[in-house]
C-alpha cells in the first residue's frame, strides 16, 4: 500500500482544527503520513498542537465490552486515536502567508501520493483510500472528487458536483476541480511547488502547471468532502471580501493563461 501525505496547512483555525485533524486522523486509508504546518496563527492554534502528540499517544474510551454472567456491564479502555499514523508538527512564530505554509508542509512529504487539507475543512472518511485506489487502478497522476459546502453548526449548504476532465472544463473555462484530491508527489518535481505569488488561486496555479505538463487526470464521482462555508457573512478563511476579490482576480488571470495554452500550446506569463 502506497504512503499518502496530508498536508494541513493552519493560520488562526483553533476553533475547527481540532475537526479537521481528527477527521485525517481517522482516515481509512493505512500508511497515512500528516504534516500540519501553522503559519504563524495568535489564538490557541499553537498550544493545541503542542498538545496534539500526548493526546494521540494517551486518550482513551471506555466503551462496553459484554455483560458478565452476573449481570454486570463489563467495559475496557481501549486507544481513541489510530497509533500509526506519522505526524509532524511545523509553527513559525509570524505569519508566513498561506502559499508558503502550504510549500514548508510539501517540500516535507514522503509520500508516494499527496495532497492538502486547509485547517477547517472536513475529509471523509474514505476520502484518501478511494482516491488513491482510482489513482492507483487507472494509473493516473491526479485524481479528483466532489464536495459538499457545510456550515459551520455541519448543515449542508450546498453540493458541488464536477465534470470528467476536459483541460477546457475544468482549468480554461474556470477551475472545476474542487478542493477533494490527491496526486503523485512526483508532479513537484516536474513543475515544482506552489508559486508564492499567488496568495488565493495558488492551487488553480499548480494544478494548471500539472495539466500543461501533461499529468493524467481522473474524476471520481463520489462526495468525499466538506468544505467550510463559515456562514454568509464569510469573515474568514478564502472567502474574506478581500481575499475573495483577489481569488477572482488570480483566478481570471489563469483561465486567460489556460486558453492561451490552448491557442498556442505555450503557456502565457504568469
Amino acid at each position: 500500500m502506497a504512503r499518502v501525505t496530508i498536508v494541513v496547512p493552519t493560520f488562526n483555525q483553533a476553533a475547527y482544527l481540532p475537526a479537521c485533524l481528527d477527521h485525517c486522523l481517522f482516515q481509512t486509508h493505512a500508511d497515512l503520513e500528516i504534516i500540519v504546518v501553522d503559519g504563524g496563527s495568535t489564538d490557541a492554534t499553537k498550544d493545541y498542537l503542542a498538545a496534539l502528540p500526548g493526546l494521540i499517544a494517551t486518550a482513551t474510551a471506555e466503551p462496553v465490552l459484554r455483560m458478565d454472567h452476573s449481570g454486570r456491564v463489563v467495559r475496557r479502555a481501549v486507544p481513541v486515536y489510530p497509533q500509526n499514523r506519522r505526524l509532524t508538527i511545523v509553527t513559525f512564530a509570524e505569519d508566513i502567508g498561506p502559499t508558503r505554509t502550504c510549500n514548508e508542509g510539501l517540500a516535507r512529504a514522503t509520500g508516494e501520493y499527496c495532497t492538502y487539507i486547509p485547517g477547517d475543512d472536513l475529509p471523509f472518511p474514505h476520502m484518501i483510500e478511494e482516491l488513491a485506489a482510482a489513482l492507483e487502478r487507472t494509473g493516473a497522476d491526479f485524481a479528483y472528487a466532489d464536495q459538499d459546502v457545510v456550515e459551520d453548526d455541519g448543515r449542508i449548504y450546498r453540493r458541488m458536483t464536477f465534470p470528467e476532465f476536459d483541460f477546457q472544463a475544468c482549468l480554461a473555462e474556470w477551475y472545476h476541480l474542487g478542493v477533494c484530491r490527491l496526486y503523485r508527489r512526483r508532479l513537484h518535481e516536474t513543475v515544482g511547488l506552489m508559486d508564492e505569488t499567488f496568495s488565493s488561486a495558488n492551487d488553480y496555479d499548480h494544478y494548471l502547471r500539472f495539466a500543461m505538463a501533461g499529468a493524467k487526470f481522473v474524476h471520481v464521482p463520489r462526495v468525499l468532502y466538506g468544505v467550510r462555508r463559515h456562514g454568509p457573512v464569510r469573515p474568514t478563511g478564502q472567502h474574506t471580501p478581500v481575499r475573495y476579490a483577489n481569488l477572482l482576480a488570480e483566478s481570471c488571470r489563469l483561465a486567460e493563461r489556460a486558453r492561451e495554452f490552448l491557442r498556442t500550446g505555450r503557456s502565457a506569463r504568469p
